[in-house]
């Protein structure tokens, strides 16, 4: 039995309500020494915004969820008996490891809307220059879960774009997987179940998301924006919640983590080069039509459709062959939805420069 293939429906305890945080001390009661790991700009966005109990300890960190992170902050926790993860992806799943290292429980509050990490229960891990290594399953869900949509008005719109990229992959990933290696008569209910949420979070991104990009602009909790939220941070976390390896990542995101190892892109957020990765992934499987289909939404929400989006106007063989040369590995995400070689990854993207110029 893999972890991967163990159903995980999301947190043991959710609430998405305006203000929540005004009362966090509510969340708190049931212990007694509770820890906070957060960052630099997340933990000042928190603060502006509510405050912890004078009892709670915080660590900030900065920098990648590595291994030597997540140690060295289980040491500087060891005492505690809940971690509360306040942050981004990054902090969220590093929190969550250092829960799972410790062997306790974990609250997570999301303070950007860029992913499902308050969610899942698992943690990308890099290594400490942010190049991907592997992805940790944990023993336990989050305790809660707790996302104030007030708070996240305040968040970077950039991060917002992001955190979509990133789920429009859910679909794309999860289709592809289930396409290329299942028949229909031996879906289980629950893999179904994750299919049929990606396909509802696509429609609700595709439709809602430029108004969402606009009330998060113009400060108001509009029903687009509560909707995008929750599809981002939560409902995203279902897809391989329920459908285990067959809803979880695929090409894009081995597209993704290739390109964590090319320098020049480490300032692009991880969800705008997922965006990117759907479009490689798309041109793998011969999908030029719905690369066509996606620009328009791509141009709006300016999601990477090239190498110079991602930073890259030098050496773009020597970048691909880098990206290739992971993504491609037999370990990789993308052999989920079939058998690709380097040249393969390599010529798509190849292609997609190509198929973008006229555009």
């Amino acid at each position: 039995m893999k972890p991967e293939d163990i159903v995980r429906s999301g947190p043991n305890q959710y609430v998405c309500k305006e203000g929540v945080l005004k009362d966090i001390s509510f969340f708190l009661k049931d212990f007694q020494s509770p820890v906070v790991v957060t960052g630099h700009k997340s933990f000042e966005a928190f603060t502006h915004y509510t405050s912890l109990p004078s009892h709670v300890e915080v660590l900030q960190h900065s920098g990648y969820s590595s291994d030597s992170a997540i140690n060295s902050l289980a040491e500087s926790a060891r005492q505690a008996d809940v971690i509360i993860g306040i942050g981004g992806g990054i902090i969220l799943d590093t929190a969550k490891s250092v829960a799972d290292l410790l062997n306790i429980e974990v609250i997570t509050i999301p303070s950007v809307i860029g992913t499902c990490a308050a969610t899942t229960p698992l943690s990308v891990i890099y290594d400490d220059t942010g190049s991907f290594i592997r992805v940790d399953y944990h023993k336990r869900s989050s305790y809660y879960t707790i996302i104030d949509p007030v708070m996240l008005l305040n968040s970077p719109v950039e991060y917002f774009k992001g955190g979509i990229g990133d789920t429009l992959a859910k679909w794309y990933e999860a289709e592809a997987i289930i396409r290329n290696t299942m028949k229909d008569d031996n879906f289980s209910i629950m893999i179904h179940s994750g299919l049929q949420h990606a396909a509802f979070i696509k429609e609700i991104l595709l439709k809602e998301s430029l108004t969402a990009i606009e009330s998060l602009e113009t400060n108001t909790v509009s029903p687009a924006f509560i909707k995008v939220v929750e599809s981002v941070i939560t409902l995203a976390g279902t897809v391989g919640g329920y459908a285990g390896r067959y809803g979880r990542m695929a090409g894009a995101h081995a597209i993704h983590n290739g390109l964590s190892f090319v320098n020049e892109t480490h300032s692009i957020l991880h969800g705008q080069k997922v965006a990117y990765g759907i479009l490689v992934q798309l041109v793998l499987e011969n999908r030029h039509a719905e690369v066509e289909e996606l620009i328009p939404f791509y141009k709006a929400l300016n999601f990477p459709i090239n190498f110079k989006d991602l930073n890259v106007t030098e050496n773009l063989s020597q970048a691909m062959a880098l990206v290739a040369a992971h993504a491609a590995k037999p370990e990789e995400s993308l052999q989920l939805m079939g058998t690709f070689t380097e040249t393969d990854v390599i010529t798509a993207m190849e292609q997609l420069e190509n198929i973008l110029v006229g555009n």
